[in-house]
């Protein structure tokens, strides 16, 4: 029976932390990535690993026969790792992530990442889906994330959000008015999705803010200046879903897909590795 030490590792700073949420901090994970790592685990030994109480989770029987077996292994493993660091990765890789991914996903996936491969530079290009999709087959970057519709083809699937109608959080829409928007260039897949639903159902809206970053969108939605869309995951205490309220057009969900260059460098496909671990999807393609 092999282990995977990124599970076994999971594992322990759960016991460590007493808690999933604080586990895939420590791991530098997602928490639905944690929860994965977990239920393989449970499914290889075919034996429950956690029990939950007012305390939160606790280490059955088995759990804890795993616990000393687990901390062994990682410790014989950072031996080895420490044993061969002079021919550790280097070089440099170019990642590109989409402006809406979510900020704190990212800058776990940069650390999940560098505390592995300290010698590899990361390059980081934040863009809209289809220009990441251009520069990785015109060679411009190594790896990226990008966000497409459900059922388009592409690479792994890391996982799926749910669009939805924001506004800020004191916003009040006035009765009888174009409908204000804050969106993306014209060429934006979600700016086309969002007005053409719009028209679909008759209601009258205007263009109040274009911007081609996240950071110009959020400032116009922060500003009250009017509505956009926006993922459900990522958002912020000051803003607010509008959808039900307002009665807008329901939005489809979007998934995040991993794309890779054909001559990408060996970082990169450690990167691409490094990626589908932090989003719990290491095995699938």
């Amino acid at each position: 029976m092999l282990f995977e030490t990124a599970q076994l590792r999971t594992f322990v700073a759960i016991v460590d932390t007493g808690s999933f949420t604080k586990a895939a901090a420590k791991v530098n994970l997602t928490q639905p990535a944690v929860s994965l790592h977990v239920k393989r685990l449970e499914e290889q030994l075919t034996r429950k690993l956690f029990e939950r109480d007012a305390r939160g989770v606790v280490l059955t029987q088995d759990g804890e026969t795993l616990l000393g077996f687990a901390r062994k292994i990682l410790a014989l493993h950072g031996e080895a790792e420490n044993a061969f660091a002079g021919a550790e990765l280097a070089g440099r890789v170019r990642l590109g992530a989409p402006e809406y991914f979510d900020s704190k996903v990212l800058t776990m996936l940069v650390a999940h990442f560098a505390q592995r491969h300290p010698g590899v530079e990361l390059d980081i290009k934040i863009a809209l889906g289809p220009d990441i999709k251009t520069a990785i087959e015109g060679g411009e970057l190594d790896v990226g994330i990008v966000n497409s519709e459900p059922g388009q083809s592409g690479g792994p699937l890391l996982g799926q959000d749910n669009r939805i109608w924001v506004a800020a959080a004191a916003y009040s829409h006035i009765p009888g008015k174009p409908l204000p928007l804050v969106l993306f260039p014209h060429s934006c897949e979600w700016r086309k999705l969002a007005t053409g639903l719009l028209d679909e159902q008759g209601i009258a809206w205007s263009a109040v803010l274009t911007s081609g970053g996240v950071t110009g969108l959020v400032a116009g939605i922060e500003a009250g200046l009017g509505i956009s869309v926006f993922p459900e995951k990522g958002l912020p205490a000051t803003m607010q879903n509008v959808g039900t309220l307002l009665s807008l057009p329901a939005l489809p969900a979007f998934e995040y897909r991993l794309f890779e260059s054909h001559c990408a460098p060996p970082a990169a496909r450690r990167l691409a590795f490094a990626i589908k671990e932090v989003f719990g999807q290491e095995d699938h393609t």
